[in-house]
C-alpha cells in the first residue's frame, strides 16, 4: 500500500509538474504569437502613416509655394508655365503620383499633370475638366487655411467611368489661400497600388494584410470582394457578416475568427493634426488558422496528459520523455519564429534597431549596419544613444530630446521627420525616425526604424535655392535679400547697404522691347557683381532696382565702392539688336545704425536714391545722417 501511495504521489507530482510545464510553454508561445502579430500590425500602420505623410508634405509644399502666390498675385503665361514645370518635376520624382492638379475657385483645372506608364505629360488647356461636382473638391473648398483633406481609398473615375484596369487612388487635397481668401485647391492623386504592395511585402506567409473602409467594404485582402462596392454599394463584410462587423466597429482593436481564418485588426486614421482623414480598419489575416487554435491545441495536449494516469507507473518514463521532447520542440519553434522575425526585418528597406527598457541594444538589421557602419556584435548590450544620436552640428543629443527616451517613458509611438545620427566614421546623416515602444508587460524596450534622408535633404535645398533666386538675373529675389538684411542686423555686425536703379530704363523697354530690357538688366547687374566680394549679397527688389548688403566697410569705403560700380556702368556699352545703348544708374547708400530696423534703414537709403534721381541721375548720394565731412557727393 505504501508503495502505491508513494507511486501515486510521485505520479501525481510528475503530472503536476508536466501540466505546469505545458502551461508555461503555452504562455510563452501565446506571448510570442501576440508579439509577432502586434509587430506586424505596427509595421502595417507605419507603412500607411509614412506613405501618407510624404504625400501630404508634397501637397502642402505645392499649395504654399512662393511661385503659386506670385501667380495668384500677377497671373501670367510665364508664371503658369513655371508652375507646370514644377508639377512635372515633382511627378517625375514621384512615380506613384498619377495626377497633380491645380483647381481654381470654381473647381476648374488650371494645371493638370497626368502619368501614362512611365511618361509624365501636361494636359493641354482644351482638355482640362471641371471637377466642381466631385466629392473631394467640395470637401477641399470647406478647408480652413493649413488643413488637408485625405479622400477615401477608391478607384479612379474619368469622364464618369471607372478606369479599367482598376486604379486604386487616394486624393490629398490642400486649399490655396492668398492672405485669408480661398483661391483654389491643389490635388495630388496618389496611385495606391504601391501602398497595397508594400503592405503585402511586410508580411510573411501565411499572413496577409487586410484593409476595409469605415462602411465595412473590402479595399484589400478580400480576394474577389475587393472594390466590389464600387459596382454594388450594398456589399462587403458589413453586409455579409453584420454581427461580426458590429463587433469590429465597436472596438478600437481586437481579433476574431472569420471562416477558417483569424483576423487581427485595429482602427486607424492618418495621424496628422491638420488632416481630415477617413477611418480604415487595417490588420492581418492568418489563413487556415482560427484565433483560438493555439489554445485548443494545448487543451488537447492537457486532456492527453490526464489520460496517462490510467497507465500509472508503466508509462511514467514514457510520459516524462514525451513532455521533454515536446518542450524541446516548442523551444525549437520559438527559435524558428524569432528567425522569421529577423528575416522580415533584414529584408526591410529601412534600418531597424531593437533596444531593451534600459536603452541597450538587443539587435539590428543589415540595413542599420550598412547605414551606421557598426556590426551587430560590436554594439550588443551597449547604449546606442550615447554612440550615434547627435544634433545637426554633431554634438551629443540631450537625453530629454531623444525620441527613444520619450517613447519608453510615455509608452506612446514617437516620430520625427528630421533627426541626425552619427556613423562609425563620424559622418552625420539626416534621417526620418520612428520609435515604437514594446509593451512593458513583455519586458519593455522599443523598436527604432529610420531611413536615410540625405537625397531628400539635397532635393529640399535645391528647391529652397530656386525659391530664393531671381529667375532673370540669378541673384537673390526680394524676399531673400530682405531676409539676408534682417539676419545681418541680428548679428550686430557693422555694415551698410547700397540701393541702385537704372536710369530711364522704361524707355529701353518701350523702344527696344522687354527682351532687350532683360539683357540690359543681366549685363549691368553682372558689372556690379564683378566689383563685389564673394560674401557681399546682391538682390533684386524691384523691376530695375537692386540692393547690395555690404559688411565690414566704413561709410567712405562704401561710397567708393558705389562710385566704382557707377563708373563701370557709365563706361559700359550694351549692344542690342545692332544698337549701342548707354545706360547709367543712380545710387543711394546708408550705414546701419545700432538698433535700427530694416524698414528704417531701407527708407533712409531710398531717400538718398530718390535724391540722386532728382538731382541729375548717374551719381552716388549717401544718407546725410551718418555721412562724414570727408565724403563728397
Amino acid at each position: 500500500m505504501f508503495f502505491w501511495l508513494v507511486g501515486l504521489l510521485a505520479l501525481g507530482l510528475v503530472l503536476l509538474l508536466g501540466a505546469l510545464s505545458l502551461y508555461r510553454d503555452w504562455q510563452q508561445e501565446q506571448q510570442l504569437q501576440t508579439q509577432r502579430r502586434n509587430f506586424y500590425q505596427v509595421q502595417l500602420k507605419e507603412v500607411l502613416e509614412t506613405t501618407l505623410r510624404a504625400v501630404e508634405l508634397d501637397t502642402v509644399r505645392l499649395a504654399t509655394s512662393p511661385l503659386l502666390q506670385r501667380h495668384l498675385l500677377h497671373p501670367s503665361t510665364n508664371t503658369l508655365e513655371l508652375l507646370q514645370e514644377d508639377y512635372v518635376s515633382l511627378a517625375r520624382l514621384r512615380p506613384s503620383y498619377d495626377q497633380i492638379r491645380l483647381l481654381d475657385i470654381n473647381g476648374h483645372e488650371s494645371v493638370r499633370i497626368n502619368r501614362s506608364g512611365k511618361d509624365v505629360y501636361q494636359v493641354p488647356a482644351d482638355a482640362l475638366q471641371n471637377k466642381a461636382q466631385r466629392y473631394y473638391t467640395a470637401e477641399g473648398m470647406k478647408l480652413a487655411p493649413g488643413y488637408t483633406y485625405l479622400s477615401p481609398l477608391d478607384l479612379n473615375i474619368e469622364q464618369n467611368e471607372i478606369e479599367v484596369p482598376f486604379k486604386p487612388v487616394l486624393r490629398m487635397v490642400h486649399p490655396v489661400y492668398r492672405h485669408t481668401q480661398l483661391r483654389g485647391l491643389v490635388v495630388v492623386n496618389y496611385r495606391a497600388e504601391e501602398l497595397l504592395q508594400q503592405l503585402n511585402n511586410h508580411l510573411p506567409a501565411p499572413l496577409h494584410p487586410i484593409l476595409l473602409n469605415d462602411k465595412g467594404q473590402w479595399l484589400h485582402g478580400g480576394d474577389q470582394q475587393d472594390w466590389q462596392f464600387m459596382f454594388e454599394p450594398q456589399s462587403g463584410l458589413a453586409v455579409e457578416e453584420p454581427s461580426l462587423w458590429q463587433q469590429m466597429a465597436s472596438q478600437d482593436f481586437g481579433q476574431l475568427t472569420l471562416g477558417q481564418d483569424c483576423l487581427l485588426y485595429s482602427w486607424t486614421a492618418y495621424g496628422s493634426q491638420q488632416a481630415l482623414s477617413p477611418r480604415w480598419l487595417i490588420g492581418l489575416r492568418e489563413s487556415g488558422k482560427a484565433c483560438n487554435a493555439l489554445t485548443k491545441q494545448y487543451q488537447i495536449h492537457a486532456a492527453g496528459l490526464l489520460g496517462t494516469t490510467a497507465l500509472a507507473g508503466f508509462l511514467l518514463l514514457f510520459g516524462w520523455h514525451r513532455l521533454r521532447l515536446k518542450h524541446l520542440q516548442l523551444y525549437h519553434r520559438l527559435l524558428i519564429n524569432e528567425q522569421q522575425l529577423r528575416l522580415v526585418t533584414n529584408e526591410m528597406g529601412n534600418g531597424v534597431i531593437m533596444i531593451d527598457a534600459q536603452g541597450l541594444t538587443r539587435w539590428l538589421n543589415p540595413e542599420a549596419e550598412r547605414l551606421l557602419g557598426w556590426q551587430e556584435k560590436e554594439i550588443l548590450g551597449r547604449c546606442l544613444h550615447d554612440i550615434i544620436h547627435v544634433t545637426a552640428e554633431g554634438e551629443n543629443l540631450d537625453r530629454e530630446e531623444c525620441l527613444t527616451t520619450h517613447a519608453i517613458r510615455t509608452g506612446q509611438r514617437q516620430h520625427r521627420e528630421r533627426d541626425y545620427l552619427c556613423t562609425r566614421e563620424g559622418i552625420i546623416i539626416p534621417v526620418s525616425m520612428t520609435v515604437s515602444p514594446l509593451p512593458k508587460s513583455e519586458s519593455g524596450g522599443a523598436v527604432i526604424t529610420f531611413s536615410d534622408d540625405r537625397e531628400k535633404v539635397t532635393a529640399e535645398k535645391k528647391l529652397r535655392r530656386q525659391a530664393e533666386t531671381d529667375e532673370l538675373t540669378g541673384y537673390l529675389n526680394r524676399r531673400a535679400i530682405l531676409q539676408q538684411l534682417e539676419q545681418v542686423i541680428r548679428t550686430d555686425t557693422e555694415f551698410g547697404i547700397i540701393m541702385f536703379d537704372l536710369d530711364h530704363f522704361k524707355s529701353v523697354n518701350d523702344t527696344y522691347g522687354h527682351a532687350a530690357g532683360d539683357q540690359v538688366l543681366i549685363e549691368y547687374t553682372r558689372l556690379a557683381r564683378e566689383l563685389l566680394r564673394p560674401h557681399d549679397c546682391v538682390g533684386r527688389i524691384g523691376g530695375e532696382e537692386f540692393l547690395l548688403v555690404i559688411k565690414h566697410l566704413h561709410l567712405n569705403d562704401l561710397y567708393q565702392l558705389a562710385e566704382r560700380v557707377r563708373e563701370s556702368m557709365d563706361h559700359h556699352r550694351c549692344i542690342i539688336t545692332g544698337h549701342t545703348l548707354h545706360v547709367t544708374a543712380s545710387f543711394g547708400l546708408a550705414m546701419h545704425q545700432r538698433g535700427e530696423s530694416p524698414g528704417a534703414l531701407l527708407a533712409r537709403t531710398d531717400k538718398a536714391l530718390y535724391q540722386a534721381k532728382n538731382t541729375g541721375r548717374n551719381q552716388v548720394i549717401a544718407d546725410d545722417s551718418l555721412k562724414p565731412a570727408s565724403v563728397d557727393t
